[in-house]
């Protein structure tokens, strides 16, 4: 056969292959799809299931995993990760349907709208005057979840109680970027889990004792108020942090929540 022939008939081939690695790519998605009915159908008959069907700790292990298992392969990380996001965040659509509350502030920045696409997917988003007007959404619809820029005033409110028993579930980006500091902050009522590489975020009205133990990630400022991150999963009413709020009362400590920690590119 001359390479004239040849090389039509391996195009052909080569797209015949892909088209079968599609079907194959469709009917996975789908089982998989399938499979997620089954938990919202176990969370039904749950009586201490969250209303929000959001898991960030489930997905950040979820991500870490898969992108170890590329890892030395041609395909880019950040291609995986909008890949997975995708099927992720429809997956939590499939369970209960969920709107982002954000200042119109972040609704104005055009890079934070771009980043809020990129990970919620279609998820419905609802801009409000200021970061305490959007907390006080998630309190009322505890299936929703609050969006807030980590340097903003959003602290005040929360301290407050704006958004009621909501807490830090999230941030964003979640590859490393430049900073040590994420640029938004994911806040709701999903149940605080463990991901195996998290930081826990403290509010306080000062700054934290110079020999208190660890040593913070990174520190902020949210208006009045001062945001210190600290590696692990830390509770409130184990040490370190207990000793640090009896300590040091002044301070008025709050554990603002956990979030796993941004992943290596």
């Amino acid at each position: 056969m001359s390479s004239e022939n040849s090389s039509p008939n391996q195009l052909e081939a080569a797209r015949r292959e892909i088209d079968a690695i599609d079907d194959q790519l469709l009917d996975l998605v789908t089982q998989r799809f399938a499979v997620t009915q089954k938990v919202r159908q176990a969370k039904q008959g749950d009586v201490t299931s969250s209303p929000l069907p959001l898991r960030p700790a489930r997905e950040a292990q979820m991500l870490r995993r898969l992108l170890a298992r590329a890892n030395g392969s041609a395909l880019p990380r950040e291609f995986l990760v909008r890949l997975w996001r995708g099927i992720l965040s429809q997956s939590s659509l499939n369970q209960s349907p969920i709107t982002l509350h954000v200042s119109r502030h972040l609704n104005g920045n055009l890079g934070h709208r771009l980043r809020l696409r990129d990970h919620f997917g279609p998820m419905q988003v609802e801009e409000y005057r200021d970061e305490a007007q959007a907390l006080m959404q998630i309190n009322a619809q505890p299936g929703d979840i609050c969006i807030v820029e980590t340097e903003r005033p959003w602290a005040e409110g929360f301290v407050a109680g704006a958004g009621g028993a909501a807490r830090v579930i999230a941030s964003l980006p979640i590859l490393e970027a430049e900073t040590k500091i994420p640029q938004l902050l994911v806040l709701g009522q999903a149940p605080a889990a463990a991901s195996g590489d998290d930081e826990t975020l403290l509010i306080t009205k000062g700054k934290l004792p110079r020999d208190f133990s660890p040593e913070p990630l990174w520190q902020a400022k949210s208006g009045s108020l001062r945001l210190s991150a600290l590696p692990g999963f830390l509770a409130e009413h184990e040490s370190p942090l207990v000793g640090l709020a009896r300590g040091n009362a002044a301070l008025g400590l709050r554990l603002a929540g956990h979030y796993s920690r941004a992943i290596a590119i």
